[in-house]
């Protein structure tokens, strides 16, 4: 775990007491290592945090050159901060560390998330400037996309012109491209019969354990539905980030017992045989173009 999320677990028991101390099961017993989240394509269209962080300040001062030679002001936005969800698996895979530390990182999030102001809010009303920024319809490029799905961006836009100086030219198509592919993989992982059989294995462990749930996210969606009931209330919400602790543990060990993470390891890579058949030279394009523009943000 990162320690931007361990800082915020631990305000996070330090600001509403004790929840999740007695209650999260204490630290993660000695074991293997465990195995490495998967996510389709090795992860090519996911930025770790740091990354995410690097990127986006580039590109904003990227964005910001471009307005500053075409006559405008922009101010650069800073990324939001406290978002502890940014990095969850698209499969609702959770490890142990992980549930120990900060749950699902739902009642985390939503004490310490803070979005920056707009910076370049008084410029809303200048239609020279906003199209400036993120261009024209007479400059609208469209991308065929795998799936018969459609992209587009507008070629004249500052916000086009950083993406394509930071990461190159061809980045949008490449991009767009394996989030479609990355999408149909994790369809098609979560209707494979080795995935379904996994997942009802989950569920006898979690039923055995007193907490009833049909499928992967349910848990998380009773944290959500139970945050929004608690509202502003310190104790309400005290509550909620017990029960987090509690039934992510959980969680997280009967996917262990259910030896989920090789299952989706396993069935990810036949949805990415298929699906991304063709696609080799493409995605090793994107691979390139990330690492280079990853570079290029974080040197010195």
């Amino acid at each position: 775990m990162t320690s931007r999320r361990r800082t915020a677990a631990v305000a996070l028991l330090l600001g509403l007491g004790a929840a999740g101390c007695s209650t999260s099961g204490g630290t993660a017993a000695p074991g293997p290592a465990p195995l490495p989240a998967p996510r389709p394509f090795q992860g090519v269209t996911h930025y770790p945090e740091p990354e995410r962080r690097a990127l986006h300040t580039a590109e904003e001062e990227l964005v910001a050159a471009c307005m500053k030679r075409r006559g405008f002001t922009y101010r650069p936005q800073p990324l939001a901060t406290g978002d502890h969800l940014s990095d969850v698996s698209p499969y609702g895979l959770i490890g142990v560390a992980q549930a120990v530390d900060d749950g699902y990182g739902i009642t985390s999030t939503a004490l310490s998330l803070r979005r920056p102001a707009d910076a370049n809010a008084a410029e809303g009303a200048n239609a020279r400037w906003k199209e400036a920024l993120l261009g024209t319809p007479a400059h609208r490029v469209n991308l065929a996309m795998p799936m018969k799905r459609e992209f587009y961006y507008h070629a004249d836009s500052c916000v086009s012109d950083a993406k394509s100086r930071l990461f190159g030219p061809d980045y949008y198509r490449l991009f767009n491209t394996f989030q479609v592919l990355g999408d149909a993989v994790v369809e098609r992982v979560r209707a494979d019969p080795r995935y379904l059989a996994a997942q009802r294995a989950w569920s006898s462990c979690m039923k055995a354990a007193g907490t009833a749930a049909r499928a992967f996210g349910d848990p998380q969606a009773r944290i959500d539905a139970d945050l929004r009931k608690a509202g502003r209330d310190p104790a309400a919400v005290h509550a909620v980030a017990g029960t987090e602790l509690r039934l992510s543990r959980t969680d997280a060990d009967c996917q262990a017992g259910a030896g989920l993470t090789a299952v989706v390891t396993a069935v990810q890579k036949d949805a990415e045989r298929t699906l991304g058949a063709g696609h080799g030279a493409d995605l090793t394009a994107l691979r390139a173009l990330r690492e280079r523009a990853v570079r290029t943000a974080t040197k010195g």
